[in-house]
This record gives C-alpha cells, sequence and structure tokens, in this order.
C-alpha cells in the first residue's frame, strides 16, 4: 500500500514538475507594437531616431551616435529574442559610450521591441 501510494505522489510530482518547466518552453508572447512605438516616443527620443516624426532630434555626444530603430530592424540576425536578451543584460553603467539599462518592464521592453521589429523593410516576394 505504501509503494502504492508512493508511486502515486512521484507520479504527481512529475507531472507538475513537467507543466512547470513547459510553462518555460512556451516562446514570450509578442508586444504590442502601437504601444512599443508610444513609450519609445517617450523614453528612446533622447539618443536614438524612433521615428522619422519624432518631436525633436536625438542629442548626440561624441562621434559614436547610437542607432536608428528602422537600422536595428534591418540589423541581420536581429530576432525579438535577441532584442529582449540585449536590452535586458544591459549594464546600469555603461562603458565605450554602450546604451545604459533603462530598467524597463518585461512587457515594455517586449512592446518597444515589437516596435522595432515593425519597422524591418519589407522583402519582395521572390518570383516564381
Amino acid at each position: 500500500m505504501r509503494m502504492k501510494r508512493f508511486a502515486v505522489l512521484m507520479l504527481i510530482a512529475a507531472t507538475a514538475a513537467h507543466a512547470k518547466f513547459a510553462a518555460f518552453a512556451q516562446p514570450k508572447p509578442a508586444g504590442d507594437a502601437k504601444e512599443g512605438r508610444t513609450f519609445a516616443l517617450e523614453a528612446c527620443t533622447g539618443c536614438h531616431i524612433v521615428a522619422p516624426e519624432q518631436p525633436f532630434k536625438p542629442i548626440y555626444v561624441g562621434e559614436v551616435h547610437p542607432p536608428d530603430f528602422k537600422d536595428v530592424a534591418n540589423k541581420p540576425g536581429v530576432t525579438a529574442e535577441s532584442l529582449i536578451r540585449y536590452i535586458d543584460t544591459l549594464p546600469a553603467i555603461p562603458k565605450d559610450s554602450l546604451m545604459a539599462n533603462a530598467d524597463l518592464t518585461a512587457e515594455q521592453t517586449r512592446n518597444v521591441v515589437a516596435y522595432i521589429l515593425s519597422l524591418r523593410d519589407k522583402q519582395p516576394s521572390p518570383t516564381r
């Protein structure tokens, strides 16, 4: 009887553990590009060109200029995951003119990334 009860408890524990790890395996939900644009126009225009019609030009100090969001979007190999990882791992005090950590929430990061990726140039479909 004890072995049967132990086996049932182990099965329940294994099922619960599998469910917990399966949740981590799910892709992060896509952000809201419209919300990301609104946020970026308020928070990122001091250094980046977020949109051509932004209210003012970025203030550049030094020779290195932060990339325009459209340039980031069109950089080869850029994915939502790579941008999220980059933004989330920025240092609080930047070195070598790199961007400082803006301490965004996960939702703000996903939204800004969704907006950046919405700026990708549309590739013409191959003709057959």
